[in-house]
């Protein structure tokens, strides 16, 4: 069964859903043959389906089909939720021109850019933080295995087609899990216990992460608003920020400081204002001008 969806051009949907590292962690894939993203997702009624998410370029406009496999029949509720969440996942909502008028004055740049920029992100927001606090402090094969570790141990399969597929875990399921299984099976590191309260802040109701998705907060009180999460520094929060389409700061990390240093500090030592103050000419899109000034 397909949904189909019509996104905005110019959009690269090949270049941009690989131009997140999200594309490599459970539930996730790439099938490289169709250019098509995979996902399993578990639906709000608790059923578990397969999404295959393709793009076709027509005249005027891209066209995004959806593929639901798991399932004889959706329902009118069913393919609404699965509409709100492939749009929600490919930032087809979000407004590029400004951002694409702007490059436009750096050949480098605008030669790179070429309709990418809607970066991929999780169709919960609770999802993405879990994601981000797994990228702090350690490896991108470490984040990897932590994930996929999280998704096949507590997550719900995919019944039909691939019971050793799983979606990603509830915040309930997380919650239900207890202390000793992520020691033993999941094994997050000292990120267990941020997940696990994270898991229990949202089942018990205390917080809402996904009313952020719609918050017009100002960028410094949602910065602050994320931070109170526990194990959301400056660097997750900027990286949360940009997952919700607030671009004005740059993460600062190694890889950012490596990059800055071997690009513009000619001999020199930079500090982190420094090398920040680079990207200030940017206005509200500097995290997407690094995002692509940095890759190859």
């Amino acid at each position: 069964m397909n949904i189909e969806i019509v996104a905005p051009k110019p959009y690269d949907f090949a270049a941009s859903v690989r131009d997140h590292g999200w594309i490599a962690l459970a539930p996730f894939g790439w099938i490289a043959d169709q250019n098509a993203v995979q996902r399993v997702e578990r639906l709000n009624d608790g059923s578990v389906v397969l999404l295959i998410i393709a793009a076709q370029e027509i005249p005027d406009h891209v066209r995004i089909a959806a593929q639901v496999e798991g399932t004889s029949r959706l329902s009118a509720t069913q393919r609404r939720e699965i509409e709100q969440k492939v749009h929600w996942m490919l930032k087809l909502d979000e407004e590029f021109s400004e951002f694409y008028s702007l490059c436009a004055r750096d050949p480098e740049l605008a030669a790179k850019v070429k309709g990418r920029g809607r970066l991929l992100r999780s169709p919960t927001f609770f999802e993405d933080v879990i994601k981000t606090i797994c990228t702090c402090n350690t490896t991108w094969t470490q984040t990897k295995g932590m994930i996929a570790r999280l998704v096949e141990r507590l997550g719900d399969p995919l019944p039909s087609s691939d019971p050793a597929r799983h979606a990603f875990p509830t915040p309930v399921q997380i919650a239900d899990a207890g202390e000793k299984i992520f020691e033993t099976d999941i094994r997050l590191g000292y990120r267990n216990t941020y997940a696990l309260r994270l898991a229990r802040e949202v089942s018990e109701g205390q917080r809402n992460l996904e009313a952020l998705k719609s918050s017009d907060l100002p960028f410094k009180e949602l910065k602050k608003a994320l931070k109170q999460i526990m194990g959301v520094g400056d660097y997750a929060a900027h990286t949360l920020l940009m997952i919700l389409g607030r671009y004005d700061e740059i993460a600062v990390d190694s890889e950012f400081r490596s990059f800055v240093g071997r690009k513009y500090a000619n001999g020199k030592t930079l500090t982190d204002k420094d090398m920040l103050a680079l990207y200030s000419d940017w206005g509200r899109w500097k995290y997407l001008v690094y995002w692509f000034d940095s890759s190859s």
